[in-house]
């Protein structure tokens, strides 16, 4: 499928200009490149002018080669006879643009492209399957949910839920969080990074982004704009959601700021 794309796209990354992206020249991701004129690209720097379906195709591929490698390890799995005392756990820790917003790569964005990751728990017997659960849940949670499936404890400062009760029945699948967090925090070292730091709140409609160190940011409306291309952090009509949703993303950075040790005793 082509990218999510809008002229707009442009006008909106100028403005968000100094902000780490390792794409750092946004263009319209379907002009095709100008064959007697190759474009270098690197690892850190991906090219101005591209063939994205291509790319796209390219990066399908690889998805298929992981699940080829991910099946054989199942097969072990059970022809060993192993697979019933073990759970499984795949997962991602970032998207890729792929031509979205006319970007590739990554780097201190927070379109659903990048943030919004698979997570797969499989063990025959414990948790369920074929179920899709659709509350919101982070990758923070899985420490607590390991430790939940070995029945140890928790660490005290943990800072996910566990999961284990929604995988295992006892819990419902559509309401998991009421919210959920993301941090880019001079994630990446490549030429022209500026250490940038940017956070991002999503209540399952809303999406609010802060970039920390341009006093600016975004704000989504998923519902009624899933392609996230209509940013509404200057609209007028949307001034008291946007303070609304920024004290709740302080707040909620709060809740999860390291308070030392354990408390022991009263002083």
């Amino acid at each position: 499928p082509p990218p999510v794309f809008a002229e707009s796209d442009l006008a909106h990354h100028h403005r968000l200009k100094g902000v780490d992206q390792q794409t750092q020249t946004p263009g319209d991701p379907m002009r095709l490149p100008d064959p007697d004129a190759p474009e270098a690209a690197t690892h850190d720097s991906p090219p101005e002018r591209y063939d994205v379906l291509a790319v796209r195709a390219a990066y399908y591929a690889m998805v298929a080669m992981v699940d080829d490698m991910v099946g054989q390890l199942l097969e072990r799995l059970d022809t060993s006879g192993q697979r019933q005392d073990t759970l499984i756990l795949f997962m991602s820790d970032h998207g890729e643009m792929l031509g979205d917003h006319g970007l590739l790569y990554k780097g201190c964005r927070f379109y659903e492209g990048l943030v919004h990751v698979p997570m797969i728990l499989s063990q025959p017997g414990r948790v369920q399957q074929g179920v899709k659960a659709t509350g919101l849940a982070e990758l923070v949670d899985i420490p607590a949910t390991l430790c939940d499936a070995a029945g140890l404890t928790v660490p005290a400062q943990n800072q996910g839920r566990s999961l284990w009760p929604v995988l295992t029945g006892q819990a419902p699948t559509d309401e998991i969080k009421p919210y959920v967090l993301c941090e880019y925090h001079d994630a990446l070292a490549f030429p022209g990074s500026t250490g940038s730091r940017g956070s991002m709140y999503f209540d399952g409609r809303h999406k609010l982004v802060v970039y920390h160190d341009l006093e600016t940011g975004e704000l989504f409306d998923l519902a009624a704009d899933p392609g996230e291309l209509h940013d509404l952090w200057t609209d007028e009509g949307s001034a008291g959601l946007r303070a609304e949703l920024v004290l709740k993303h302080f707040s909620a950075m709060m809740r999860v700021t390291g308070a030392g040790p354990e408390r022991v005793a009263n002083f």
